[in-house]
């Protein structure tokens, strides 16, 4: 009886000669090179690279569809039919090293249930995984940078309709927020919108039940700003800065609007602003309890003043533009109806300095209100 050596076996006994066709430019060294070229400021050979980079996975996975098609053309082969389960055997049988490279590449990329024994399945799988986002979010980066923002746009949307081949499928966020930046450069606002609530869609708090929102909207209304904080919580910073864009978004379009034009976005725009406002209060609570274990939130006066008494939260306050977050809370609120929430706010940010700009400003709606466009 024949003994079948193990596909895994066959393969590692062929590295070498697969390791040699594949040394001469690997796809991830050429990714690696180009993203140093980058850093560099080498702009025109990172994109050489990047572009070297997604050709040499292209070049590889066609190899190995190439490799495929040659023994599932093998008539003894043919007669298996679309099986693996016949046709694996066969392949380590007759030392078909290349066809069982690829076919151990599938399933490490897709997984072997995913294929369900098809060797059909192998060959559109090895089509897909072609697909190199990461190359085409980078040359999009590289685009950006030399000023070719129609170019880099399009590459940025590559690489999000390639982002099921993403070795860490968490960055699709970030390919998200390029487009978000680029589409409100160019003006092109309801696609900036649309893109920055597919960023939100990844948050359980916009996905989820509305009546969370409704609630909290609630407590806000009723009780204040510090009941608010004292009894939520929401820390998902992935989607922390679309919220914050969308809000300002909304209330600049109302602060845009002609007068006597019915406003519509006032009240979106106070609820993005305040699950913004949540967030990074949230993270500052949760920064300060790391670091005294018996720290309780009790005002946002208060936690404004511990939070600056630590140099990493106040870098944290300056990058998610925490004293501009609370005054454009507090402009949406009053132009929405709810004049007394927003002139505490507007008064909170008067009496700290270190809001800066933030605070004269404040003081100057305190005496005169209006609509101060972002």
């Amino acid at each position: 009886m024949k003994k079948f050596m193990p596909i895994v076996f066959l393969l590692l006994s062929s590295l070498p000669l697969w390791a040699q066709r594949q040394a001469e430019r690997p796809y991830w060294y050429s990714l690696e090179r180009g993203k140093q070229l980058f850093r560099n400021r080498d702009y025109g050979n990172a994109l050489i690279a990047f572009e070297d980079a997604r050709r040499d996975r292209r070049d590889m996975y066609t190899r190995m569809k190439d490799a495929m098609i040659v023994v599932l053309s093998i008539p003894e082969v043919r007669r298996m039919g679309d099986s693996l389960e016949l046709i694996e055997p066969y392949i380590v049988e007759r030392y078909h090293i290349n066809a069982a490279a690829a076919i151990e590449e599938v399933y490490y990329r897709v997984s072997k249930a995913a294929i369900n024994g098809s060797a059909n399945r192998v060959l559109e799988e090895l089509d897909r995984l072609k697909a190199f986002p990461e190359a085409e979010y980078w040359i999009a980066e590289t685009y950006r940078m030399e000023g070719e923002l129609e170019v880099a746009l399009v590459q940025y949307k590559k690489a999000h309709e390639q982002r099921a081949f993403l070795e860490n499928p968490a960055f699709d966020t970030e390919i998200l927020y390029k487009m978000v930046e680029l589409l409100k450069i160019k003006e092109e606002y309801g696609e900036m919108e649309t893109r920055a609530m597919e960023i939100l869609a990844q948050d359980s708090l916009y996905a989820g039940p509305t009546t969370i929102l409704s609630a909290m909207t609630r407590i806000l209304t009723e009780s204040g700003i510090n009941r608010l904080l004292m009894i939520y919580r929401h820390n998902n910073t992935a989607t922390e800065r679309a919220y914050r864009l969308l809000g300002l978004h909304y209330y600049a379009t109302e602060a845009s609007r002609p007068e006597g034009y019915a406003a519509d976005r006032l009240s979106p725009a106070a609820e993005h602003l305040m699950i913004a406002f949540l967030t990074q209060n949230t993270i500052l609570v949760q920064e300060l309890i790391r670091h005294q274990y018996d720290f309780a939130f009790s005002t946002l006066d208060a936690l404004i003043t511990d939070a600056y008494h630590n140099p990493l939260l106040v870098a944290y306050m300056a990058d998610c533009e925490y004293f501009k977050t609370i005054y454009y809370f507090a402009a949406a609120l009053y132009a929405d109806g709810k004049p007394i929430l927003g002139r505490r706010l507007w008064t909170l940010l008067s009496l700290h300095p270190e809001a800066g700009e933030w605070s004269k400003r404040s003081a100057n709606q305190l005496r005169s209100p209006f609509m101060d466009k972002p």
